[in-house]
C-alpha cells in the first residue's frame, strides 16, 4: 500500500490550486482597482501654531557650545503656546468646502495643545495636514514635542520627507524654486485678507500673555490658510466652484465658532453684503 497520491488526485489538486489562484487574482484585481480609483472627496486639516522661545534652554546651549548660532534661537527651542485647526471636506461636485472640527487653544500647556491636535489627526488618519510654512517650523516643533514627551506621532507626521503625500505646505507648493514668501505677502498679492496683527506684534502678545490677541491671530491664520488651500484645490482640479463661494463657507463657519472674534465678524459683513 502506498501513500503517494494518484494521477487523478494530483489532477484534482492542480485544478483546486488553479481555482484558488484565479480567485485570489480576481480579488487582488478588484482590490487594486478600488485603490486606484480616485476618491470623490478628500479631507484636509488646516493648522497653525504660535510659539514662545525657551530662552533658558537656549542659554544653556549657548554656554555649552559657545553660541555657534550667533544668538539666533532656532526651532528646537520654540515652544508651542497656541494652536488652531479646522477640517475642510472637498469634493469635485460641491462648489464650496464643508468646514468642521474647528478648534483654537491658547493659554494651555504645550503638551495639552499637542495632545489635542494629535487626537484629531489620529481620528481622521486619511486627512492631509495643510499649512503655510509648516515644514519649516510647525511640523518640526510638533515632532520635537512628541520626542520630548514620548508621545506617538499621528500618521500624517511620520513620513520625514518634506513633500510627503500626507502633508501639504502651501508655501512650498505655490513657489516651486522661487524664494520663500510670507503668508501676508502672498495673501496681499492674491487679494485675501490676513493677519489682524503684524507678525512682530503677535510675538509681543505671546510674551505678555495677551491671549485674546493671540487667539484672534492664530484663528485668522487658519482662516487665511484655508482660503488659500481652497484656491489651490481649484487651481489643481481637486475641487470645483469659485474662490468667493469657498471664502463664504470658511469665514461663516469660523465666525460662528468664534462669535467674539472681531476680525472674523468684520470679515463676515462684506460676505453678507455680497450674498
Amino acid at each position: 500500500m502506498t501513500n503517494e497520491p494518484s494521477h487523478f488526485q494530483l489532477a484534482d489538486l492542480s485544478a483546486d490550486l488553479r481555482h484558488h489562484a484565479n480567485t485570489l487574482g480576481e480579488e487582488a484585481a478588484i482590490f487594486l482597482a478600488d485603490r486606484s480609483a480616485s476618491s470623490p472627496w478628500q479631507r484636509v486639516i488646516v493648522c497653525d501654531f504660535e510659539f514662545l522661545y525657551d530662552t533658558d534652554a537656549f542659554k544653556r546651549y549657548q554656554v555649552a557650545e559657545g553660541d555657534p548660532t550667533q544668538g539666533f534661537v532656532r526651532w528646537p527651542f520654540h515652544r508651542i503656546v497656541a494652536g488652531a485647526w479646522c477640517m475642510l471636506t472637498v469634493s469635485s461636485d460641491m462648489d464650496r468646502p464643508v468646514v468642521s472640527n474647528i478648534e483654537a487653544m491658547t493659554n494651555c500647556s504645550e503638551a495639552e495643545i499637542v495632545d489635542a491636535f494629535f487626537a484629531i489627526c489620529s481620528t481622521f488618519p486619511d486627512a492631509r495636514l495643510v499649512s503655510w510654512g509648516g515644514e519649516s517650523k510647525d511640523f518640526p516643533c510638533l515632532k520635537r514635542a512628541a520626542i520630548e514627551r514620548g508621545m506617538i506621532l499621528p500618521l500624517q507626521l511620520r513620513d520625514p520627507a518634506p513633500f510627503a503625500r500626507s502633508r501639504l505646505d502651501l508655501a512650498s507648493a505655490v513657489r516651486s524654486l522661487s524664494p520663500y514668501v510670507h503668508l501676508p505677502e502672498f495673501c496681499e498679492a492674491v487679494g485675501v485678507a490676513s493677519k489682524p496683527l503684524p507678525s512682530k506684534d503677535i510675538s509681543l502678545a505671546v510674551r505678555h500673555e495677551v491671549w485674546d490677541h493671540v487667539e484672534t491671530q492664530v484663528t485668522a491664520d487658519i482662516c487665511t490658510t484655508a482660503q488659500l488651500a481652497w484656491r489651490y484645490f481649484l487651481a489643481t482640479g481637486s475641487a470645483s466652484g469659485s474662490p468667493v463661494a469657498g471664502d463664504a463657507a470658511i469665514i461663516a463657519a469660523l465666525a460662528e465658532r468664534f462669535p467674539d472674534n472681531a476680525w472674523l465678524s468684520k470679515m463676515v459683513r462684506p460676505q453678507a453684503l455680497a450674498a
